[in-house]
């Protein structure tokens, strides 16, 4: 049976407006790649923190829905997340039924 999930994402103020469409194929390119289904993809934009995050007052938002049959997957997802250094936050977390 598969699920619903909900990943936001908060980038780094230093990825420009031009790569954001980008970011948005590559981290549905990672959902994909392990084992989910994308069902929507939003732009939040820029906004305000609430606190300061490695030196960072503004964090771009993503929020990537998703689909998928276990939350096996999400540990390999938030490996990945931490790789990246202009990811500053993110969380993935199960919608309800």
């Amino acid at each position: 049976m598969a699920r619903e999930y909900e990943m936001v994402v908060v980038l780094s103020a230093d990825v420009g407006e031009a790569d954001i469409p980008a970011r948005l194929d590559g981290f549905k390119e990672l959902v994909t790649e392990h084992g989910g289904n994308v069902t929507d993809s939003i732009d939040w934009g820029r906004r305000r923190l609430a606190y300061q995050i490695k030196g960072n007052f503004e964090g771009h938002y993503v929020i990537t829905e998703f689909s998928a049959e276990s939350g096996m997957q999400n540990g390999e997802i938030e490996r990945e997340l931490n790789i990246d250094e202009s990811v500053l936050r993110y969380l993935i977390v199960r919608l309800d039924d």
